[in-house]
C-alpha cells in the first residue's frame, strides 16, 4: 500500500491574527482572548457582535478562529472534532457573506490561510505519528490517534484529497477495508484527474475486497485516462477472472494483442493472468487427488455395497480430475505461447525468462503429481518423461535469467531445484553456492 510523507505547510496563527490591522475594540478583545487562552471571553465577544449584526463577517471569521484555536488546546485529538466542526460553520458563514459583497475584503484571504493552517497542523500530527517510529511506539493505539487527527483535518478543510488518501491508508492498516475504500473514493472525487498510483491503489482495494464490478469500472476509467499503462489491462483481466469470466478476460487481452501484436506487455498480462487460473486449478486437483487416495485406502477394507459406493465416488473424482487437467493443459499452453512470444520480443528481460521458467517448472510438478497418482505403470513412465522434458525447458529459461542477472539469488535457487530433480549434481552444487545456500 502507499505510504505518505508529511505535508509541512504550517502557518503561524499569531501572525494571522495580528495581520489584520484594525482599531476595532471587539477585534482586539478577541485577539487578546485567543493569545491568553481566555476562549470563553473571546467567544462571547464574537457572539455578541454577531447578535448585533448577523452580517458581520469579521465576527463570524473570528468566531471560527476562537473555536479552532480552542480545539488545538485539547490533548485528545478526538475531543477536538466538535470545536473544528463549529469553527468550520463559522468560517463558511463568513466566507459566504464576504463572497457576496461587491468588493472582496482582505479578510477572505486571511480566512483561507487560517483554514489551511489548522488543517496542516492536524494533518502533520497524524502523519508524524505514522512516520516517526519513536512517536509511533510512544503513542497508545497510534493508528486510531492519527486517524482522529486526519478526521479533524478533514472537518476543518473537507476539500483536501490528500487528507482522505492518508485516512484510507490508515483505515487499511486498521483492517477496515470498507472505510479504506470509501475514503479513497472521496479522495478521487476531489481530484481533477487521479494519478496512475491513485487508480492502482483503489483498484487493488476493490480486488482485495472482492468488489469486482467496481474494479472493472475503475479499470476502464483508468484505461481511458492512461491508455499506455498495461497494468490497468491486468487489473481488468484479473477482475474478470476472479468474477468467473475467464473467457472474457482472454478475449479482452487477445483483442489488444490483435491491434498491437508486437506489444510484449499485453502478452505478458495474458500469460501471467491465465496462469493464475492454472495455479488455482492445480491446487484444486491436488485436493481431489488427496480425496481419491483416501478413498482408495478405505476401499481396501470394504466389501459389497460399501465398496461399490466408494468405487463410484472414486470414478466421480477421476472424472473431475480429468476435466480439470484438460483445462490445465489448455491454459498452460496459452500461457507458454504468450510468454515465449514475450521472450522473443524482449530477449534480455530477466523477469520474462524467469516467469517462463516458473511455468515450465510448475507444469513439470503437475505431471509428476499425475505420475504419482496413476495406477498404470506405462502411463506413469510417460508422465515422468514429459515432466522431465518440461524441467529441461524450465532450465533453459532459468539459466538465461541467471545469465542476465547473476546477482539475483532467486535465479540460482530455482536452478538448484531443477538441477537437483534432473540429477545434475555438479550444477546443483554450483547453483547452491551462488544462491547462498552454503553460507
Amino acid at each position: 500500500m502507499k505510504s505518505y510523507k508529511p505535508f509541512l505547510l504550517i502557518l503561524a496563527i499569531v501572525g494571522l491574527l495580528w495581520a489584520c490591522e484594525t482599531t476595532d475594540p471587539f477585534v482586539n478583545e478577541v485577539q487578546i482572548g485567543i493569545l491568553t487562552g481566555n476562549f470563553e471571553s473571546a467567544l462571547a465577544a464574537t457572539e455578541g457582535a454577531i447578535e448585533a449584526d448577523p452580517s458581520n463577517y469579521v465576527a463570524h471569521y473570528y468566531k471560527g478562529l476562537v473555536l479552532a484555536s480552542q480545539a488545538e488546546t485539547f490533548e485528545n485529538a478526538e475531543e477536538r472534532q466538535p470545536y473544528y466542526s463549529r469553527a468550520k460553520e463559522s468560517f463558511d458563514t463568513a466566507k459566504s457573506i464576504m463572497e457576496g459583497l461587491e468588493e472582496t475584503p482582505e479578510e477572505l484571504e486571511e480566512l483561507n490561510n487560517s483554514i489551511i493552517s489548522f488543517w496542516a497542523d492536524e494533518y502533520n500530527m497524524g502523519v508524524s505519528i505514522q512516520n516517526d517510529d519513536s512517536l509511533f511506539n510512544a503513542t497508545p493505539d497510534p493508528y486510531r490517534v492519527s486517524l482522529a487527527h486526519f478526521q479533524n483535518a478533514a472537518t476543518i478543510n473537507p476539500d483536501s484529497a490528500m487528507t482522505y488518501q492518508v485516512m484510507s491508508s490508515t483505515h487499511f492498516q486498521m483492517n477496515d477495508i470498507d472505510s479504506a475504500i470509501s475514503t479513497y473514493e472521496l479522495a478521487i472525487s476531489l481530484m481533477q484527474q487521479p494519478q496512475v498510483d491513485d487508480y492502482e491503489y483503489i483498484i487493488s482495494l476493490y480486488l482485495f475486497n472482492n468488489q469486482y464490478d467496481e474494479a472493472i469500472a475503475m479499470s476502464n476509467r483508468a484505461q481511458r485516462d492512461y491508455p499506455d499503462e498495461a497494468v490497468f489491462v491486468q487489473f481488468l483481466a484479473d477482475a474478470y477472472i476472479q468474477q468467473g469470466e475467464r473467457d472474457r478476460a482472454i478475449e479482452l487481452i487477445e483483442n489488444l494483442i490483435a491491434n498491437d501484436p508486437d506489444n510484449p506487455q499485453y502478452r505478458r498480462v495474458l500469460g501471467t493472468q491465465i496462469y493464475q487460473s492454472v495455479d488455482r486449478l492445480t491446487a484444486d486437483v491436488s485436493g481431489l487427488y488427496q480425496r481419491q487416495f483416501d478413498l482408495r485406502q478405505a476401499a481396501r477394507n470394504q466389501r459389497g455395497q460399501e465398496l461399490d459406493q466408494t468405487q463410484s465416488q472414486i470414478e466421480q473424482l477421476t472424472s473431475q480430475i480429468n476435466a480439470k487437467e484438460r483445462e490445465i493443459d489448455e491454459l498452460t499452453q496459452i500461457s507458454i505461447r504468450q510468454m515465449e512470444r514475450v521472450v522473443e520480443l524482449e530477449p534480455d528481460s530477466e523477469s520474462a525468462n524467469f516467469i517462463l521458467g516458473i511455468i515450465y517448472q510448475n507444469r513439470a510438478a503437475n505431471l509428476f503429481e499425475r505420475r504419482n497418482n496413476t495406477t498404470d505403470n506405462q502411463e506413469a513412465m510417460q508422465y515422468d518423461d514429459r515432466a522431465r522434458d518440461n524441467l529441461r525447458e524450465a532450465l533453459k529459461y532459468y539459466e538465461r535469467a541467471a545469465e542476465l542477472n547473476p546477482d539475483n539469488p532467486e535465479n540460482w535457487q530455482s536452478l538448484f531445484q531443477v538441477y537437483t530433480t534432473l540429477g545434475m549434481e555438479a550444477e546443483a552444487q554450483d547453483a547452491m553456492r551462488k544462491a547462498g545456500f552454503d553460507d
